[in-house]
């Protein structure tokens, strides 16, 4: 077949943007594929004309496929479905009526519907690859979110449970890392509780491709709960998951989508879990990004080589 001409555009924000990779990334591995981003944070998106648009996206070729995630990028994506021909698909529920859309990746606690444009995910998909060999099972890695609108952030919560996990298996080297959400002055009551197998890192001193490199590499993770994006790329990357439990401020699409991981034995819960074992691996691999691949890929009527 042709090469299939991709127009991507992002908003910019990290969760949308590692979504949009984690799919291109796929796409490239299964056919030959031109790809050409929009940054509309950087640069905006101009409403022109047919002209205009190949100027905005430096293509030459129109596209077969215009991808989106983010809400401010849902309409530039239906203008350009409109002036070029090429069929539109958004990451997550959009603000718009699904019809506009040729095919909509969407969370299941969203909610979606059962329509043949419409695919389901466990959770955002995410650009993080799946790893089983070359583990170190005595390597472990806990990531902390913070506050935010769905869960009881609690400081001294958490440090008890990263206190209890460290203890409870002293032959893993257990290294932590937090978040922009998370109270500054929680990585550092960590540190200073001087146990001999826990390890601090500050998220500013991690660099790009940190997150993976650590989730492929370790036997087990622990993921504070709020922290939806993790669970996902922890669950997706091969490793061992856990749940760093806090109470719910209400029910949401966050709390539903953590409960469903629990139910789905993708992740264990901190409290139903015996910290001295291992914790158990998930009961079915997840690789979201490389489903959604295929199903586009089906839809768009391409055989994979």
């Amino acid at each position: 077949m042709a090469v299939m001409q991709v127009w991507v555009i992002t908003d910019g924000r990290l969760g949308h943007l590692n979504q949009l990779k984690g799919l291109v990334a796929r796409l490239q591995d299964k056919v030959e594929l031109n790809v050409s981003w929009l940054n509309i944070a950087e640069q905006g998106f101009a409403y022109t004309g047919r002209a205009g648009l190949k100027a905005q996206f430096a293509s030459e070729q129109w596209p077969d496929w215009i991808v989106c995630a983010g809400s401010r990028t849902h309409l530039p994506a239906l203008w350009l479905k409109w002036l070029t021909g090429g069929r539109a698909l958004v990451l997550m529920r959009p603000n718009w009526p699904l019809w506009l859309f040729d095919a909509v990746c969407m969370p299941r606690h969203d909610s979606p519907p059962a329509r043949k444009n419409v695919l389901a995910t466990q959770g955002v998909i995410n650009h993080i690859v799946p790893v089983s060999e070359g583990r170190d099972p005595a390597r472990g890695l806990i990531l902390l979110g913070g506050i935010n609108k769905h869960f009881a952030w609690d400081n001294d919560t958490i440090l008890a449970q990263v206190q209890q996990i460290a203890a409870a298996a002293p032959e893993v080297v257990w290294l932590v890392s937090d978040s922009p959400r998370t109270p500054a002055d929680l990585l550092d009551r960590i540190a200073a509780l001087g146990v001999e197998n826990i390890e601090t890192i500050a998220y500013q001193k991690t660099g790009a491709g940190w997150l993976q490199a650590n989730l492929t590499a370790v036997g087990q993770a622990w993921v504070s709960c709020d922290s939806v994006s993790m669970v996902y790329e922890s669950i997706s990357s091969g490793a061992h998951t856990g749940l760093l439990m806090l109470p719910t401020l209400r029910e949401s699409r966050v709390t539903k989508s953590m409960a469903q991981v629990l139910d789905a034995g993708l992740a264990s819960g901190f409290v139903a879990t015996n910290l001295s074992a291992y914790l158990p691996a998930a009961a079915y691999s997840l690789w979201e990004a490389d489903r959604a691949a295929d199903w586009l890929l089906e839809l768009a009527g391409v055989e994979i080589s």
